[in-house]
């Protein structure tokens, strides 16, 4: 029994150092075609190891592949406009840094200094622009109160004229209203005033 897990011992030895390589290296192809790893010292193990073998390629397989610059892979399928709309690239060809190898330590640091003033004066223009958009918009919706205020003088102006006109309606429905009633009556006094008027002229 001893004779034989000393003789494995080397096995197991040689098996660990290499599980130690793979998860102390960048690189895992080494690892993965070690026979220690690909092969089991039992043979009864061989379908485990053929099980966690494919597996580990199921799990490549699904990787992501990610790109430095993914529109030059879709630029064909993109509308050109967008290009016009959307210019700003993660690494734009143009807009790469100067080379400073040739510089030394005081130069880069006035290179830098100089790169972050003058992105303090673009972030004090955009500040001065953010003010006085803010200020165009106070005085757009001061107008606006003013307007608002100029429509509820016309909404009441409308109410009262509206008002006055309905009791002006109310008043001439009631006098057609009576007239009609008294017809009768003013047939008869006007009859009357004509015929003392004829009793007057024939004496």
């Amino acid at each position: 029994m001893s004779t034989s897990i000393t003789s494995q011992l080397p096995r197991l030895r040689a098996q660990l150092n290499d599980l130690t390589s793979q998860f102390h290296t960048s690189s895992s192809l080494n690892a993965s075609t070690s026979p220690t790893l690909t092969n089991p010292n039992d043979p009864s193990l061989t379908p485990d190891f053929a099980a966690a073998q494919q597996k580990k390629k199921a799990i490549l397989s699904k990787s992501v592949r990610f790109s430095d610059n993914p529109d030059s892979t879709s630029a064909a399928a993109e509308d050109p406009n967008r290009a016009a709309l959307f210019p700003y690239r993660d690494d734009p060809a143009d807009g790469e840094a100067p080379d400073q190898s040739h510089l030394d330590n005081e130069q880069i640091h006035q290179f830098h200094s100089q790169v972050i003033r003058d992105q303090d004066d673009q972030l004090d223009r955009l500040g001065e622009s953010i003010g006085r958009q803010r200020e165009l918009s106070m005085q757009i919706g001061d107008e606006l109160d003013g307007q608002v205020l100029l429509l509820d003088d016309v909404e009441e102006g409308v109410d009262r004229h509206q008002a006055q006109f309905v009791r002006a309606r109310g008043r001439l429905d009631r006098f057609s209203r009576k007239a009609r009633e008294n017809w009768s009556l003013t047939v008869i006094v006007v009859l009357i005033i004509i015929l003392v008027l004829l009793i007057i002229i024939t004496k």
